[in-house]
């Protein structure tokens, strides 16, 4: 049975703004209840789940109280939300985050612009929406908000968006029509996309260092553990932990190349799947088979790791045969082991940084794909 799809919408603006109306054009339907379950003072976002079909749940994280005289403690709040969803689980990032301005003040605020600046932190997509905008004043006064939001630096001109959430007959007699919906789903889906190809190099990163770290210490634990016991310092020993050694390499080996796969394909199938709950699927992409990775493989036999490094083998052991305590033979021994698994580690983290490079270009490609007319 197919999972249910859960996406996360982070809306701001002061009260009065037109959150309620435009969540409810953007996703279809009047399934967002203006107010329901808010409190009366104070302030805070708030999260409530709505079910948009049997297997599509949005939660919409939702501002109240925004006001510019709270400005310095909004900056820390939304900074403490951002970050408990900057996390390498794409399901809880933040797919979407839109800050509504309405456009019948015909003016755009400094707080605005320091809360659109909180947003945007650590690379996030803000979408701008320019509410009410059949009542905005005219043209002339939307290009001046939307000049004054763009000359901020803080949203490309793209992200700024006027939009008209419903339908309505205004004083003059005049009848308005809804719009801005599609052009709103667009940059959402852009936005995702963008998001994914950013976040991902740097979750697989830091992935694959745990990885690496990790055979790392096991490796000189277990030398630890052996020239604890007696004839752990034998060609015998050496033999086997070479042996053990390579496995465990080739084991880290193997879950960067799973880390690999399995973000980048995890990623993707949200994606569309978010794309087609939007009703807005995107045209004329067929995935292409991946080659796979070309691994290292590397054989750790670590005298050799550490002549080719320029150790003197020879030396080495001469002089560690003369020592008379074991404590020192230890040491000497295990600091000896160390220098080369430090060198495979090296080539290990070199592994890495190159397949994050093929990642980078892989999403780079993915990405122009999924964006191309064709």
């Amino acid at each position: 049975m197919e999972k249910t799809l859960d996406a996360n919408v982070l809306i701001l603006g002061k009260t009065g703004s037109g959150k309620t109306s435009l969540f409810n054009y953007i996703f279809g339907r009047n399934v967002y209840a203006t107010g329901a379950g808010r409190p009366v003072t104070g302030m805070g976002i708030y999260e409530e789940a709505v079910t948009l079909s049997p297997d599509f749940t949005l939660h919409l994280y939702d501002s109240w109280g925004l006001e510019a005289d709270k400005a310095r403690d909004w900056r820390q709040l939304i900074n403490d939300t951002l970050k408990a969803h900057d996390v390498p689980e794409i399901t809880e990032w933040f797919h979407t985050i839109i800050y509504c301005i309405s456009a019948k003040a015909a003016r755009v605020e400094d707080f605005d612009l320091e809360i659109i600046e909180s947003l945007r932190q650590g690379g996030n997509q803000v979408i701008v929406a320019l509410t009410h905008a059949d009542v905005a004043g005219g043209p002339d006064n939307l290009m001046t908000m939307l000049q004054t939001i763009a000359q901020s630096g803080h949203v490309p001109e793209d992200d700024i968006l006027p939009v008209n959430s419903q339908s309505k007959t205004l004083l003059t007699g005049k009848r308005t029509q809804a719009y801005g919906r599609e052009a709103i789903i667009s940059r959402i889906k852009a936005g995702l996309l963008s998001a994914i190809s950013q976040k991902i190099p740097h979750i697989f990163e830091e992935e694959g260092r745990e990885i690496i770290e990790t055979w790392y210490t096991r490796c000189c634990y277990r030398i630890d553990a052996d020239l604890r016991k007696p004839g752990g310092i034998s060609a015998r020993k050496e033999k086997e932990r070479n042996r053990l050694f390579t496995a465990y390499a080739e084991e880290a080996q193997s879950d960067i190349e799973q880390s690999y796969d399995t973000l980048i394909s995890e990623a993707y199938r949200y994606y569309w799947k978010f794309c087609g709950h939007l009703e807005q699927n995107p045209v004329g992409f067929v995935k292409r088979p991946r080659k796979p990775l070309e691994a290292l493989r590397m054989r750790l036999h670590l005298t050799d790791a550490l002549q080719a490094a320029g150790e003197n083998i020879g030396q080495f052991f001469e002089g560690l045969f003369k020592k008379e305590k074991r404590t020192a033979k230890h040491d000497a021994f295990a600091q000896f082991y160390r220098k080369g698994l430090a060198k495979y580690r090296e080539q290990l983290y070199q592994m890495l940084k190159e397949n994050t490079s093929k990642m980078k270009t892989e999403l780079r490609e993915y990405h122009q794909i999924v964006q191309s007319p064709e």
